[in-house]
């Protein structure tokens, strides 16, 4: 038999057992918290950033402005703007690992749930489709839908059970930061007062009334009855360690590295350390937003314009460029110089610094200086 068993048998003590039971509680419920905590900072920190990217849209290798531009960076239906809908979509996709988007009479709808039936050769069906309260009666086939799926396996599964791991390690770092602070104590009871017809009263409200309220107090006096006396145990191992609370720390820390190596983040940008922020956010782009984006304008172009109209320059292209912060007076130079060897208008890099066109014909040309000649009139490695 247990021994918190026998001292419940012993005593009849059942509202004290309830207390400990509640503590247990409330600190799993925290270990959860921290585990959805990681996983949704990282899922939150990359649907933010795609919500900034411009959806581009080509005819026939020109860029427009039409009703499909505007469906995606706009309004993709009624009740939601792109923006809204961009982190909605986001974070469905990484949290789920797959996001099922319907082309409702011109409207987007993300799907709240879905089942799939795959096939090996035949088009995959989506039936159960519900958003919201409302149930389509209808079996969509894969054409008729935007699909997306993240990755071949699960990640939010798989860093779910690497994260129950370090769940344990914590659980055990706080029991041990709380006992190192906790208030001891040896309660002695005489064979009198146990033989007492008013003990069990008695010992319930020592129990659960008394020491809670002398244990949380900050100046407290605490009376007993005839037969009970309780002496403090204090010392060294009543103080808090600053030891105990880094270790805290560390495992919580080690959550956050974990999520973000899950989803392609650099570690120290997801933790909001800001040393050499501008190399990070660059690899950042490179291997989690740029395949993401990949991703998204493919299955666009693929469904809503085919073949026949993309092999002719008609599709849709995530922007990427415009994510990050751009600060026109430390890139002049740099300005000038995509002017000067032609790559882009005047139009063009006011657009990318986040500045209206000018919309004049000077302005949407394309300059070149002097200084550049075609390598095949260069003779005598002089023109």
């Amino acid at each position: 038999m247990k021994f918190f068993d026998w001292i419940k048998d012993f005593f009849g003590v059942e509202k004290s057992m309830i207390f400990i039971n509640q503590n247990a509680l409330a600190s799993n419920e925290a270990l959860v918290a921290i585990k959805d905590f990681a996983l949704c900072s990282a899922i939150n920190l990359i649907a933010g950033v795609l919500s900034k990217c411009e959806f581009k849209t080509y005819l026939n290798g020109i860029e427009v402005k039409g009703d499909e531009y505007y469906l995606w960076n706009i309004e993709p239906n009624r009740n939601q703007n792109s923006t809204q809908f961009i982190q909605e979509f986001i974070s469905k996709l990484l949290y789920y690992n797959e996001c099922l988007i319907l082309d409702i009479n011109g409207q987007l709808i993300i799907a709240d749930d879905f089942t799939q039936t795959e096939y090996a050769v035949l088009e995959n069906t989506f039936t159960n489709v519900t958003r919201g309260t409302m149930k389509f009666d209808k079996t969509f086939k894969m054409s008729e839908v935007l699909y997306f799926k993240y990755s071949n396996n699960d990640v939010q599964r798989l860093l779910s059970e690497l994260m129950n791991g370090y769940n344990n390690l914590l659980k055990m770092a706080i029991g041990k930061f709380k006992r190192s602070g906790g208030r001891k104590g040896i309660l002695d009871i005489d064979a009198t007062a146990s033989g007492d017809k008013n003990f069990q009263q008695r010992f319930d409200d020592l129990m659960n009334n008394r020491f809670k309220t002398y244990f949380e107090a900050e100046n407290a006096v605490l009376p007993l009855h005839r037969g009970f006396n309780y002496n403090e145990q204090n010392g060294e191992g009543s103080k808090k360690s600053t030891s105990d609370m880094v270790d805290i720390s560390a495992i919580v820390k080690e959550e956050l590295d974990r999520a973000a190596q899950a989803f392609k983040i650099p570690t120290s940008l997801l933790r909001g350390d800001i040393a050499d922020v501008e190399k990070i956010t660059d690899n950042f782009l490179t291997f989690c937003i740029d395949p993401l984006s990949d991703m998204v304008g493919e299955e666009i172009n693929r469904k809503r314009y085919g073949k026949s109209a993309f092999l002719k320059g008609s599709y849709v292209k995530a922007d990427t460029t415009c994510i990050k912060h751009i600060d026109i007076f430390s890139i002049s130079e740099s300005f000038d110089k995509l002017i000067a060897s032609g790559g882009y208008s005047i139009d063009d890099l006011r657009q990318k610094a986040g500045d209206s066109p000018l919309n004049k014909e000077w302005s949407k040309k394309h300059w070149i200086t002097k200084n550049y000649s075609d390598v095949q009139d260069m003779k005598g490695g002089e023109k």
